[in-house]
């Protein structure tokens, strides 16, 4: 039996899951009779590849969100795992702005072929983050190898002065143990 925070996720995980499936019948009703049906003209191979390549990797992603996120119940219709929240950080809240970024795409594209190029703010979002939580701090760290020459002059310890702290503590090294008397 759950408990009552588990039955709010997986109430919560329902709530978004029905949210993602009419806005993949919205979108992609929207997109087929508007582009597809009533400017047939327009629409080609390009446009055809476009849509169903990202229509397919969000349709991906939701089932994805699906799985994780879907509840489980015993023979006799009790919560047992509430699936994942959906509502956390990190990859989920990806998928996520990856499903919504291509509704957009979708939508606007039907008005204007251009809109396509707006998918790219995902791979540059994605550098970005890489940059900010990967490769930069290895450059300041000086590499892989740990604090080189290059991690002490992005600390602004380049004469090789000892900072205050390392100072303090080792003060208390050679003080020895400290006894403390009630």
């Amino acid at each position: 039996m759950a408990n009552s925070s588990q039955k709010k996720i997986a109430h919560e995980n329902g709530k978004t899951l029905l949210a993602l499936r009419k806005g993949f019948i919205w979108v992609n009703a929207f997109y087929i009779f508007y582009r597809i049906v009533y400017h047939w003209s327009t629409f080609g191979l390009k446009l055809g590849l476009g849509y169903f390549t990202t229509a397919g990797l969000a349709v991906f992603l939701y089932t994805q969100i699906n799985a994780m996120g879907q509840p489980r119940f015993n023979s006799k219709g009790e919560l047992v795992d509430a699936g994942e929240d959906l509502s956390q950080e990190g990859l989920v809240q990806y998928a996520f702005d990856i499903i919504y970024v291509t509704w957009f795409v979708h939508v606007t594209s039907a008005f204007w072929s251009k809109a396509w190029w707006f998918y790219l703010t995902i791979p540059v979002y994605a550098g970005w983050k890489l940059w900010h939580l990967a490769i930069k701090p290895m450059l300041a760290r000086g590499g892989m190898g740990g604090a080189g020459a290059a991690g002490a002059a992005a600390s602004g310890n380049t004469d090789g002065a000892k900072s205050k702290r390392r100072e303090k503590m080792e003060k208390r090294a050679e003080k020895g143990p400290q006894v403390r008397y009630r």
